[in-house]
């Protein structure tokens, strides 16, 4: 059941049309009725609605006011105008801010109910669109999360993370032996993509995985797998970490003039948040913030040696506000930019 509001300066044709909502078996319940725009958008602030159903015309703010309303704040609420008017003028503003429906008064119930029964279909398709999604990230994460114990050659944690992957298949219509497949797919493809190893061979592979039926069966190869990818992991420790950690500094280099963070290198690397500050800090003695904080300034100081403006250079080392750049700088140097100039 999808939540509407009803907004109608009449008493009578608002809670004639709430009353046909609710009991015309269309997918939507009237959670609240309201008198005027004001009143509607005052709610809207608080509270969220997936359908609002307005008359244009009411003495403070029309139906076309609450239109723009939700269209520039909440444009996922779908709008139905109920109107007298026919006008040319007010059905084109309609449709510059996106209203689905627009309902001539005396209503027409068999049409309204038409109409509500087509939104009522777009949004379960949405919400399973969405849910589909959810799913696949949650899934990529849970890949990500396995792809970083095998990195760190945790080989408990990987089989325990691999262990639940296998238990969460709930893919009605793909076999367990293929989604393990896929997850080494994964896998394998992450391991290549940044290390540039074959983390499987001709001899340990997951391509008879699909065309395995028997569960236990499944789980045993899939988890020799993993052992098997930790160790050629192993062979390559100090190669995989210099290569990690040449491709972080890289992509810091080349992009600290832009609004990066912690997770923006780590999902670079197909890393967690997590691992990532450690495996970082670790390597590279310092924080992430710390390290991208020393490329921004000394790349300041090498502008400034060239003469640019200040509010070039706080463009150029990823900082928006001129003014919050000079403060950074003197925190650093102990001194403005200016300042800096002048005794260098």
């Amino acid at each position: 059941m999808y939540n509407a509001i009803v907004v109608d300066d009449e008493s009578i044709i608002r809670n004639g049309i709430s009353s046909f909502v609710n009991k015309c078996g269309a997918g939507f319940e009237v959670v609240h009725t309201f008198k005027d725009g004001s009143e509607a958008i005052d709610f809207l602030e608080e509270n969220d609605v997936d359908l609002v159903i307005s008359d244009v015309k009411m003495s403070n703010i029309s139906g076309l006011g609450l239109a723009q309303y939700i269209y520039e704040n909440k444009p996922y609420i779908m709008v139905i105008i109920l109107s007298g008017y026919a006008e040319f003028e007010y059905a084109k503003t309609a449709i510059k801010y996106n209203v689905r429906e627009y309902i001539t008064k005396p209503t027409n119930f068999k049409e309204l109910k038409n109409i509500l029964l087509k939104l009522s279909s777009e949004l379960d398709k949405k919400k399973l669109s969405e849910k589909k999604r959810f799913d696949i990230d949650i899934f990529l994460d849970n890949i990500n999360q396995l792809y970083t114990a095998v990195l760190s050659c945790n080989k408990d944690e990987a089989l325990a993370l691999l262990k639940q992957l296998l238990d969460k298949n709930t893919h009605s219509n793909e076999c367990l032996g293929q989604y393990a497949f896929n997850i080494f797919e994964l896998i394998s493809d992450h391991i290549y993509t940044i290390l540039k190893i074959r983390a499987l061979s001709d001899q340990k592979n997951h391509k008879s995985l699909p065309s395995i039926s028997d569960r236990s069966k499944i789980y045993e190869v899939s988890m020799q797998l993993i052992s098997y990818i930790i160790s050629q992991i192993k062979a390559n420790s100090s190669k995989t970490d210099d290569m990690v950690l040449s491709k972080l500094l890289q992509y810091i280099g080349d992009h600290f003039g832009e609004n990066i963070s912690l997770q923006t290198i780590a999902d670079k690397v197909f890393f967690s948040t997590a691992y990532c500050s450690r495996f970082f800090k670790e390597k590279t003695g310092k924080n992430f913030s710390d390290y991208l904080l020393d490329v921004r300034m000394k790349h300041a100081v090498k502008l400034l040696h060239e003469n640019k403006k200040i509010s070039e250079i706080s463009r150029e080392c990823g900082y928006r506000n001129s003014s919050y750049f000079t403060r950074v700088f003197r925190e650093y140097y102990h001194c403005t930019p200016s300042e800096y100039v002048r005794s260098n």
